[in-house]
């Protein structure tokens, strides 16, 4: 008796196991791997890699561009709204910074650009290749005189690098009225 119910007990743990495999499904681990750059703060990015493979590739500035600033300060009221002194014809002198979103400290200070055509690209050249972040960044453009009181907010403006870059340039728009709009152009270069 005691043999038929350990046999019993045997036949149904073998039947168990039978069903428990045949609800399983079948996993085949072939052991090929996706590599690829899994770091976010490149260009190149592959959410799809398993791995890092070294390929990584990344956006660096090296030229930063104001291809269009408003001609009149659209903040300003008649008869002051030119940028320098009005009747003179002359233009704003540039100045740009920018900055990362999260950080206190301007990473790129321009020197000033006097009496630049609001129409015709205004250029400086970055002095150290800054690295860019798949994060946001903010940059701002002024109109800086010598007078104490001259330093007129042109515009402002934000990006993200990795979102916004493309075929080497990074192109953003400030603030103002489609009309008005100040236009910043980030020349890049993709580096190990």
């Amino acid at each position: 008796m005691v043999f038929l119910k350990n046999y019993n007990l045997l036949l149904i743990t073998i039947s168990i196991n039978i069903l428990s495999f045949g609800c399983k499904k079948s996993i085949v681990d072939d052991g090929i791997k996706i590599g690829g750059c899994t770091d976010i703060d490149s260009p190149i990015f592959d959410s799809t890699a398993d791995y890092d493979n070294a390929s990584c590739l990344y956006a660096y500035i090296n030229q930063y561009e104001i291809s269009y600033y408003p001609e009149e300060n659209p903040n300003a009221t008649w008869p002051f709204t030119s940028w320098d002194i009005t009747g003179t014809g002359a233009d704003a002198d540039l100045y740009l910074r920018i900055i990362e979103s999260d950080s206190t400290n301007y990473f790129f200070s321009s020197p000033i650009i006097d009496n630049q055509s609001p129409n015709s690209p205004c250029f400086w050249t970055s002095s150290s290749n800054e690295k860019l972040y798949n994060k946001k960044y903010h940059w701002e453009v002024y109109d800086r005189d010598t007078g104490p009181l001259d330093n007129d907010f042109i515009d402002s403006g934000s990006f993200n690098p990795i979102a916004n870059g493309l075929n080497g340039k990074i192109t953003t728009f400030g603030k103002h009225p489609p009309e008005n709009r100040t236009q910043l152009v980030l020349h890049f270069e993709i580096l190990p």
